[in-house]
Parts: structure tokens; sequence; C-alpha cells
């Protein structure tokens, strides 16, 4: 017996180099999971997402009429905990809320994006501590092209998270009065990254991770950058933001001391340079 697709639902992210986000697992409700059984679909499941197929005739039309307004329903589980840390998103795990993905008031066939809205687990009966994300409603509606495997391609799309970065750096007390400065190498980006540096003086006494360091390395001398702007997050990482050296009283280019910076976590966005161990 032939199959055509009915739709497909993918999960895509801008964190991810090739967009595609692995961070979910897709399983039809009870009802919904009858349903296909009842008309004989089957659910091909993906790295990002699923695709739903059914059995057709010789004349390619369903073998079991869908009726208008079905309703396909899934539930969308957490299975990466790092993802509330890279994505623009205000969500806990735990919670009662959670968020819903619908075609409902879709009527375009062009458009893929399905609309996010925020819901309570108990208005629709699911059980608390299961990593539930949210849930999918797709509607076998008028966004739905009735010349199947054409079209029905529906997407939720994630933003990756923007967050200022801030550099802790550890030197001895042999630096003072060097400059130091990051810079950015990579002249195939489109905004150059920039950072501002702040001594501890003007920020120990708001800073409480400066008076962690403080306490902790007593005899460092310490030096905080900060970007210029918020910097998104990104699967691969950003490269060629290098740390400089100018020693005191000469005249002399500044010297490479870091080639690639480590990017900060993406919880915090802070990353320490403890240079200390090499000095």
């Amino acid at each position: 017996m032939p199959y055509k697709k009915l739709f497909d639902l993918s999960i895509i992210h801008a964190y991810y180099q090739n967009q595609i986000c692995p961070d979910f697992l897709v399983e039809p409700t009870i009802e919904c999971h009858k349903m296909l059984s009842g008309h004989r679909l089957i659910v091909k499941n993906k790295v990002n997402g699923l695709g739903v197929i059914l059995p057709v005739d010789a004349e390619n039309q369903p073998w079991i009429d869908l009726a208008d307004n079905l309703q396909f329903s899934f539930i969308l589980k957490l299975k990466n905990q790092d993802f509330i840390d890279f994505t623009e998103i205000d969500w806990q795990p735990g919670h009662d809320v959670i968020y819903q993905f619908s075609n409902a008031k879709n009527t375009n066939i062009e458009a893929a994006a399905l609309e996010m809205t925020k819901i309570n687990l108990s208005e629709r009966k699911l059980p608390r501590g299961q990593n539930i994300f949210g849930i999918v409603d797709i509607y076998h509606n008028a966004s739905i092209s009735k010349v199947l495997h054409q079209g029905n391609e529906h997407k939720i799309t994630f933003q990756a998270k923007k967050q200022q970065w801030q550099y802790y750096l550890l030197t001895d007390s042999e630096t003072n009065g060097d400059e130091f400065l990051i810079q950015d190498k990579d002249t195939t980006r489109n905004t150059e990254i920039k950072f501002t540096k702040f001594t501890s003086a003007e920020t120990e006494k708001t800073d409480p991770t400066l008076s962690v360091l403080q306490k902790q390395f007593p005899q460092s001398q310490q030096y905080i950058f900060q970007s210029n702007s918020k910097i998104a997050c990104q699967e691969a990482g950003i490269k060629n933001l290098q740390l400089l050296n100018k020693k005191k009283n000469e005249n002399s280019n500044p010297t490479v001391w870091i080639e690639h910076l480590p990017n900060p976590p993406n919880y915090n966005g802070i990353q320490v340079i403890n240079a200390l161990k090499y000095l």
C-alpha cells in the first residue's frame, strides 16, 4: 500500500550550526495515538521532530477520509537540561506552566511557524514531573494542503539567548601597571565584538564574583572585561578573541597572551582566566 506525507513537524534552533534542534522527545498523546491508529497513520520520528504519513489509493487520496479540523496533539519532553541555558525563553522545569504550539489560527498554507502561547499542565490534564516542556496541536484545517506531499511543513523555532560576556583575569603583582585588552581578530564577522575594561576599584562593592575571587586569591591582580553588546550563544563557539598584554614602560606592540579565549558558559556568561599558574 502506498503512503504519502500528511505533514512534518520540525524543531529549529538558531543555536545550532545546522539549525536542527535535537533536544526534545516528541510523543503523541494517548488520544492522538488512538486517532492515528484508527486512520492507519504512521508517525516517522526524526532528530528534530516527526513526520506523519497516511495510506492512499490509486488516485493519491487518503484511504480513510480525514475529518476537517481533526486535531493531532504531541507532547514535547525536554531531554537536554542545558537547553534553557542557551535559549531565549522564560521557562523552568518542574513548573505547572508549559508552552503550547498550534496552527489553529493559521489559514495560510505557506506559513509554517506554529503560534506559541503558555498554558497550565492541568488545562491539558498532563502530569507533572515528566520534563514536559510543551504540547503541539496541529489541526487538519485550511493551513494543511489538500494536495498530499506538498507543503504541510510545521515549524517550532527557538532563538539563541543573548547576554553580555564577562571575563575576570587574575595575574600576579608583577603585571601591575601592564596594559591588557581583548581584541577580536576575526575579520569575517559582521559586527566586531568589543570589550570594555574595568578596574577592581570600580566594581568591587557591587560585583559578587569579584568579591569571591579577591577572597580566594588575595595576592592577585584582577582585571574585568565586559562585552559592549550582548552575544548570542552558539554551538560552535566564538574563536579569535585574543587577550593581549603590553608591558608597562615599554613601547613595543602588545603580545598575545591567549590566542583564543574560552567562551563563557551559557548559564551565566562569566569566565575566569586564572593566569597565576602560568606566571
